[in-house]
Formats: structure tokens, C-alpha cells, sequence
């Protein structure tokens, strides 16, 4: 099957061919015509990393009017990254036809700027919900002439408690515009959210209805001793420092210090999480995509939005607290038919949480021993002087605290601390010399250049 035996149009086979696409996937063979040649509505369960973004993109883009300048189409998504990666497919799909018109709204970048430019033509509306009902309120737009609406990871953006925030989009909705729902599960809301606004008749697609995580994900478990976590992370990823893979973490704190803890390690690392700013956020992503980061620390935020090619492996740091977490984080890897590794830090006693995994997600777990290689021989303690005191804020406490947050290091690891009036020093141990170095270099704190070195 190609798609144009799907009744994909030429332009738009051209540029899917331009980026390497030729044969659709099982879902994009189902839903596809549907689209293009049926009215009713649409409820597509698949598994991420299924295509299900060009599933609705293509017949989209082939159904959108040229001749009128109105928004035509609204695709609601979880997060910002997602939104942006579908804004993206609408731009890469859409490079031979006559100029169609995206543009993706989201929380965390400046409402003023998005409101200005949804003031041009505009076909498509790519959005998070919040902001959404923001732009709304504020009249930048209007659904009035909207045909299609695409509710995309329907289940992540409940598990994300924009249910009313849904709602209430949907009630601003023309009443007869076609509703298009992609899921990877099926928990109650959506059940509900189908049935409160979806017409009766709509159409079901299920893919591999039986499979609840992708088969060609190898599910692996290696349990730490007490105290060598970090150590063993370490060593796993000493073994793959050529690939590329993202870290889950529970918190954004973790996220943020295990970015630090692994800064002047073999693999190269960043954080994502939801106290970055946007600029910052793109920033990392746009590393990671470009391969300058082949390590990507994050929190569960990212586990649904993130489009990246190539993925080896993903390791759950932190295990996640719901099933539907492990199959939204494990989905990173393994995508469009490749194969990739998921792996599950735990203590021995979280083993009973492997086993309600593999119960319920039908899933089969594999023990990873992972070896330590143990440093005999000691490093030696350093001591590494700054040009900040007491003036610029510090004493003993708060300088092992700042230690601690700014450069990932263990309050346990840090002795020695003096602090003068404007100068302090402090003792660790030589292996965290680089780490401390790279990431407080550039800081600047009291009008003050943070300044490091360590006395021959």
C-alpha cells in the first residue's frame, strides 16, 4: 500500500517522499481514508510512535479550503513539544502545495507574540488547551469556520488535568465539525469525553488492540545497592556512550541535579523539565535533536511530546507511578518499526512494582546486571577557592546548600568550608573537580563573575 493509493495527493506524496517516507504505517493505512472519505467521527487507539501525527495531518492538509483565510482546523495536544512537532509535520507535509498557513499556541511563551501573528491567515491551530481558552478569551481568534478538531495523546492531556479545560474547548466548537480522538489508552474520562461529544455513529480504529506497550521494546530491571545508584547509571550508560537515550526522574529537582551530577561524565547530558523556560527548553532540544546531547535527563513532562529519531534507550531513574507512565516513557524508543531497550533502576524491595509492570502491561522483564568498577585507589581531596563570602550573601551553610543545588554535589562530599569576606574555600574530593567546574562556570551572583581555582 502506498499513500497515494490512499488518495493522498501528489504534492504531498512529494514531500513526504523528501523526507523519507514512502510506505504508511498501520494506522496511517486505516485512518487515512476515513478522513479523506467519511463523515463520522473518529476514535483511534494506538500505541505511541505508531504515526498517528501524519495519520490526521495528510488528509487534513488535502481537505483544507486555500481559497478561504480562516482557522480550519484545531489540533489540542498535551505539552508544548508536542505541539510544536505537529506544527512542524503541518509545515514539512504541506512544502508542495500552495502555502498553508500553522501556528502552534502554547503556556510558557509570550501570549502577545501568538496574538499577533494568529491576526494573519491562519489554517491550522496547533495548541495546548490552557492557552487555548486564554487566546479564546481574549477574542484572537475564533472557531466559527473550524471543520476539523483533533483531540491528540487525548489520554496524556487528562492525565495532565486539562479535562474541564477540554470542555470547555469543545463547547466552543461548531456542533457539526468533525472530531478526530488519538489515544494510546482508554482510562474512564476519555470513555466519558467520547461519549459526551462525539457522535454516536464514530468509527474505531485499534492497532495491535492486544499489545499495550510496543513489542519491539526489550524491558530490562537492574537492581543498585544502597548508595550506588548514580555509580550504577554510570556504568550502564559507560556502555552505551555512543548511543543516544532519555533519564526519567520523578521530580524536577532530581531531574535538574542528576543533569549536574553526570556534568563532565563520558555521556553528554542536559535537563528538561517544567521549570525551564521556553527559551531554555528549545534550547536543550534543539542539542538533543542536533546530537551536541546524546543524554537527555526529564521529567515525566516529556514523556509524551518528544518526536527525536534514533532513540536506543530509555532508563526509568525514578520508576514511574502508573503503568500508563512506563508505556508513555518506554515509547520514546523503539519507533516506526526500530528496536530499543527500557530499563527500571530499583532497590530489591521494588521488586513487587516489576511484577504489577509486567501483570499489567503483559510485559515480560529481564534482570540486568549492571558492574561497578570500584576505585581502589582514592582519589585525593582538593581544595577549590572562589572569590565569594560573606558580602555576597554565604557562610558555612548556605555555600554547602549553594554546592549542593548549582554544581549536584552530595552535602556528604563537601568538608573544609571557610568563608571570608569575600572569598571561601571548601575540600572534595579531585573526581568532582570537572563537575563542579562546568557547571558553575558562567555564574554570576552580587553583580559578580563566579570565579574558581584551585591553588598549586
Amino acid at each position: 500500500m502506498t499513500f497515494s493509493q490512499l488518495g493522498i495527493d501528489e504534492p504531498i506524496v512529494r514531500a513526504l517522499e523528501a523526507n523519507k517516507i514512502t510506505r504508511p504505517t498501520d494506522i496511517q493505512t486505516k485512518a487515512i481514508p476515513h478522513i479523506l472519505q467519511n463523515n463520522r467521527d473518529l476514535v483511534a487507539i494506538a500505541q505511541t510512535g505508531t504515526g498517528k501525527t501524519a495519520a490526521f495531518c495528510l488528509p487534513i492538509l488535502q481537505n483544507i479550503d486555500l481559497k478561504s483565510s480562516h482557522i480550519q482546523a484545531l489540533v489540542l495536544v498535551p505539552t508544548r513539544e508536542l505541539g510544536q512537532q505537529v506544527a512542524r509535520e503541518f509545515f514539512l507535509f504541506s512544502k508542495f502545495m500552495p502555502r498553508v498557513f500553522t501556528e502552534a499556541v502554547y503556556g510558557g511563551s509570550p501570549i502577545a507574540e501568538q496574538m499577533a501573528k494568529l491576526k494573519r491567515s491562519t489554517h491550522v491551530v496547533v495548541a495546548t488547551p490552557g492557552r487555548l481558552l486564554d487566546l479564546l478569551e481574549r477574542n484572537a481568534l475564533t472557531l466559527a469556520h473550524l471543520r476539523y478538531v483533533v483531540m491528540d495523546e487525548a489520554d496524556e492531556m487528562i492525565n495532565m488535568g486539562f479535562k474541564d479545560e477540554i470542555d470547555r474547548v469543545l463547547e466552543q466548537c461548531p456542533k457539526q465539525i468533525r472530531k478526530l480522538l488519538f489515544t494510546a489508552t482508554m482510562p474512564a474520562d476519555v470513555k466519558q469525553l467520547i461519549h459526551d461529544y462525539l457522535q454516536s455513529d464514530f468509527v474505531e480504529i485499534r492497532i495491535n488492540a492486544s499489545e499495550k506497550v510496543n513489542e519491539n521494546i526489550t524491558h530490562h530491571f537492574t537492581i543498585y545497592p544502597k548508595g550506588q545508584k548514580l555509580e550504577v547509571l554510570k556504568s550502564y550508560l559507560l556502555e552505551r556512550k555512543e548511543q543516544r537515550g532519555i533519564v526519567f526522574c520523578q521530580t524536577k529537582l532530581d531531574a535538574k541535579r542528576l543533569a549536574k551530577q553526570l556534568a563532565g561524565f563520558a555521556v553528554t547530558a542536559d535537563a528538561i523539565h517544567g521549570n525551564l523556560n521556553q527559551e531554555m527548553r528549545e534550547k536543550v532540544m534543539r542539542g538533543f535533536k542536533k546530537n551536541r546531547i546524546n543524554l537527555l535527563v526529564a521529567t515525566d513532562i516529556a514523556a509524551r511530546g518528544l518526536d527525536v529519531k534514533d532513540l536506543d534507550y530509555i532508563v526509568h531513574y525514578d520508576l514511574p507511578e502508573k503503568p500508563e507512565q512506563y508505556t508513555h516513557r518506554s515509547g520514546r524508543t523503539a519507533r516506526a518499526g526500530q528496536t530499543g531497550d527500557s530499563i527500571c533502576f530499583v532497590r530489591q524491595e521494588e521488586m513487587r512494582e516489576i511484577k504489577q509492570l509486567e501483570e499489567k502491561l503483559d510485559i515480560q522483564f529481564s534482570e540486568l546486571h549492571v558492574s561497578v568498577k570500584v576505585d581502589k585507589q582514592p582519589s585525593p581531596s582538593i581544595t577549590i577557592y572562589l572569590n565569594m563570602g560573606y558580602v555576597q550573601g554565604f557562610d558555612d551553610k548556605s555555600l554547602k546548600e549553594y554546592l549542593v543545588e548549582e554544581a549536584g554535589m552530595d552535602a556528604a562530599n563537601i568538608s573544609g568550608i571557610v568563608v571570608d569576606d569575600e572569598h571561601s574555600h571548601f575540600v572534595v574530593s579531585q573526581k568532582y573537580e570537572q563537575q563542579i567546574f562546568l557547571n558553575l562556570k558562567g555564574i554570576k551572583l552580587s553583580h559578580r563573575n563566579l570565579k574558581l581555582w584551585i591553588k598549586e
